[in-house]
């Protein structure tokens, strides 16, 4: 725009608007008030509510009377991630698509086997799951490149105002598609974040979320969530098997380690079956059964198997 002879000449047109960094939000403002004409809402990402201040972005106080609705995404710890309660301050009403908890075509996990993005962070089933809607503060552990959260560096995190809760409409998981390549990964990404967005989506904030001290909260949610992993392995994964049984969730590839020649291994929803080769051929659901501690020595393959047979990827333990 910078270098545009039309921008140019539209400002000398326009002197009223504070230059190329102003053209953006009188964009939106033409752009509402054509909407608004035909009795049309104005929804966009967040940056619909914002302008630049001396080069950077930040809420835009002059549109707030004018009906707009953000769906705040950039939640980066450090950055943005109160983004959204500085705009539900202000009077505008928003959607929290927090990038760092609903992006669902992030990564399960860091491997190299595992589809999608990680600018933002991996984004698992629990994810969206401990997100606090009103106070992500509460149980962030871990920042976008996975180390521990300094609460320290948040001192001058803008917290939600208790009048402004009902200018937050609702969460929204995205799912990009520039990665999907078919309705099974389609189905990959979404099963089972969706399970968890739906969870606190439509529940009102669980007793751990309101206990007054951070380690109290952390260890309830821990709990919460060990019979949230256990109800979707022993029971919402096999209602999925019965009523949509072409659903290509994602089945969590089990955990492994051989400790003082002992093969230990765990699966991140109880309920599932875990079954091991030693021969070095994968294993099927016709593979033994782990069910505790035997000894061995690699190589070791592993699988989780739900109810109808269907298999995560295999867990090497390899020399």
């Amino acid at each position: 725009w910078e270098a545009s002879p039309l921008c140019r000449e539209f400002l000398e047109r326009n002197p009223q608007i504070d230059g190329v960094q102003g053209i953006s939000a009188y964009f939106i403002r033409r752009y509402q008030e054509i909407l608004e004409q035909q009795a049309l809402i104005t929804a966009g990402w967040e940056e619909i509510a914002m302008h630049k201040v001396e080069g950077e972005l930040v809420p835009n106080p002059q549109m707030v009377d004018k009906n707009l609705r953000p769906y705040v995404w950039n939640s980066n710890w450090g950055t943005h991630h109160d983004l959204a309660y500085k705009l539900a301050n202000l009077g505008y009403q928003v959607v929290l698509c927090n990038a760092n908890n609903l992006y669902f075509d992030f990564a399960y996990s860091k491997d190299p086997m595992e589809p999608g993005f990680y600018w933002s962070g991996l984004v698992d089933t629990r994810k969206p799951f401990e997100l606090v809607p009103l106070d992500v503060l509460k149980t962030g552990t871990v920042d976008i490149m996975g180390n521990p959260l300094d609460l320290e560096l948040y001192e001058d995190y803008v917290a939600l105002q208790a009048e402004a809760k009902e200018n937050v409409l609702g969460i929204q998981g995205q799912l990009w598609s520039e990665t999907v390549k078919g309705p099974a990964m389609l189905d990959y990404y979404l099963f089972p974040k969706m399970v968890g967005l739906s969870e606190r989506a439509w529940a009102s904030d669980p007793e751990w979320a309101n206990l007054p001290k951070r380690s109290e909260r952390l260890a309830a949610l821990e709990v919460a969530w060990n019979s949230f992993a256990n109800s979707l392995g022993q029971r919402e994964l096999v209602r999925l098997d019965l009523l949509w049984n072409q659903v290509n969730y994602r089945v969590p590839p089990p955990g492994a380690i051989i400790e003082n020649g002992e093969l230990m291994a765990n699966t991140a929803f109880p309920g599932l079956e875990i079954r091991f080769t030693l021969d070095g051929s994968d294993p099927d659901k016709n593979s033994p059964e782990f069910t505790t501690p035997i000894t061995a020595k690699k190589p070791v393959k592993l699988k989780s198997f739900t109810s109808n047979g269907k298999s995560s990827r295999t867990s090497v333990l390899s020399y």
